[in-house]
């Protein structure tokens, strides 16, 4: 998996065993001249990180280290994929110059900012799951998101639930929630059946053949699906440790010999043809646009009771940053039409953006169909989910991992 909680590399081929943790294949971001094309398939998270990560060497127009060219700029350090030429300009003609330094992953932009701080760093983009650790270690600082024109544009869900680890109370957030997306149980209706309400536990169902399982993320995604089928809270998933994360590994190896796709297209595949009955997807719309290439319904993908993982992500303000305004100026222009527009006609992603989402949904076609495949006008649906950051302990997940599953 391409986000920086990856524990560990695994290499090999989709045979249904539990070493073919390969990256997933980039999609080519569209061309944006201020409309919608959704001519190519829906990107993927998967393929989002993994397109950052390839090209984060060869973007010539990005800055390569931290250094400001003038005190007026604003340093961002992001995937390359959020500081681009297009978004590079869209700000500049808002009046803020960016520059960017590209970064592969959460990891990555972690150990930057520790080392460069705020005398490096205006932004840091972060998934969610990530933001506690940056605020725990003095790095960024909890935004009244008020200050920011346009931030009641977000569904309250984003700005208010406390229970997300980015919301510290009511409009103060470390994170200013940008997208976001949802994985899930998906299974072949001709194939198997779970049993009502849907669980994660059907993929330890006895009824079902061996070696049908096919999982689709890294090895501390599978470990907290186990860890969630065994009832462990939501909140405590990434602090299991000891004899509960023993408990979670042991009961993944009874899923073995278990299949990993190594991309969706494998994964819907898999499952079209019956190579595999059931598994976990990497988003709920996959279930949809499967579907429709077949002309009927062939799977189906829900968030079980036990909740899923996903993520949200947006840009946080480094604590200190010598370009405050600028950063704030930064996010306000974020969050401006031009930029949210170009955003998902790009990468396809759902929007915190309740006014971004209504404006696609109004817009009809397939910009809001998949939306409405990834449940984006119902986006309450992020209250059901572990966000996926880094485990309290993440040598322990790595020896449980390989010591009772096998890498």
């Amino acid at each position: 998996m391409e986000r920086s909680t990856k524990l560990l590399s695994t290499a090999g081929n989709d045979s249904g065993t539990i070493s073919n943790n390969a990256k997933g294949k980039a999609m080519k971001p569209q061309s944006y001249n201020g409309s919608i094309n959704f001519s190519q398939p829906e990107m993927t998270r998967r393929g989002f990180l993994a397109g950052t990560a390839s090209v984060a060497l060869g973007m010539t127009a990005l800055a390569s280290s931290p250094v400001r060219a003038a005190e007026e700029d604003v340093v961002v350090l992001g995937w390359t994929s959020y500081i681009t030429p297009e978004i590079v300009a869209i700000m500049k003609k808002a009046g803020v110059n960016v520059r960017g330094v590209p970064a592969a992953t959460d990891q990555d932009m972690f150990t930057k900012v520790k080392a460069g701080g705020a005398g490096s760093y205006d932004i840091v983009f972060a998934n969610c799951g990530f933001s506690p650790t940056y605020y725990k270690a003095g790095l960024i600082e909890a935004l009244d998101i008020k200050e920011i024109p346009g931030w009641d544009q977000l569904w309250p869900v984003f700005r208010e639930d406390t229970s997300f680890p980015y919301v510290v109370e009511p409009n103060k957030l470390m994170l200013f929630p940008n997208m976001w997306d949802t994985e899930g149980l998906i299974w072949n209706l001709e194939q198997f059946k779970p049993s009502e309400p849907f669980s994660w536990n059907a993929l330890w169902d006895a009824k079902l053949p061996r070696g049908k399982v096919i999982m689709r993320d890294g090895p501390e995604d599978f470990l907290a699906i186990s860890g969630l089928s065994l009832g462990v809270p939501r909140n405590e998933i990434y602090a299991m440790t000891g004899d509960k994360l023993q408990a979670a590994a042991q009961h993944l190896a009874k899923l073995k010999p278990f299949q990993i796709a190594p991309s969706d297209e494998v994964l819907m595949d898999a499952l079209r043809t019956g190579k595999a009955f059931i598994g976990e997807t990497s988003s709920l719309a996959l279930a949809a646009r499967l579907n429709r290439a077949a002309g009927k319904e062939v799977v189906k993908a829900v968030i079980p009771e036990e909740g899923s993982l996903g993520w949200i992500d947006g840009p946080m303000v480094v604590k200190g940053a010598k370009n405050r305004k600028g950063a704030l100026k930064f996010i306000e222009v974020w969050n401006s039409p031009e930029i949210q527009t170009y955003l998902y006609a790009t990468y396809g992603f759902p929007q915190c953006s309740k006014t971004a989402t209504e404006r696609t949904l109004a817009q009809g076609g397939d910009g809001a169909q998949q939306l409405l495949d990834r449940g984006a006008d119902k986006p309450d649906a992020v209250q059901k989910l572990l966000f996926q950051g880094p485990p309290a302990n993440p040598s322990e997940w790595t020896q449980a991992y390989v010591e009772v599953v096998g890498g």
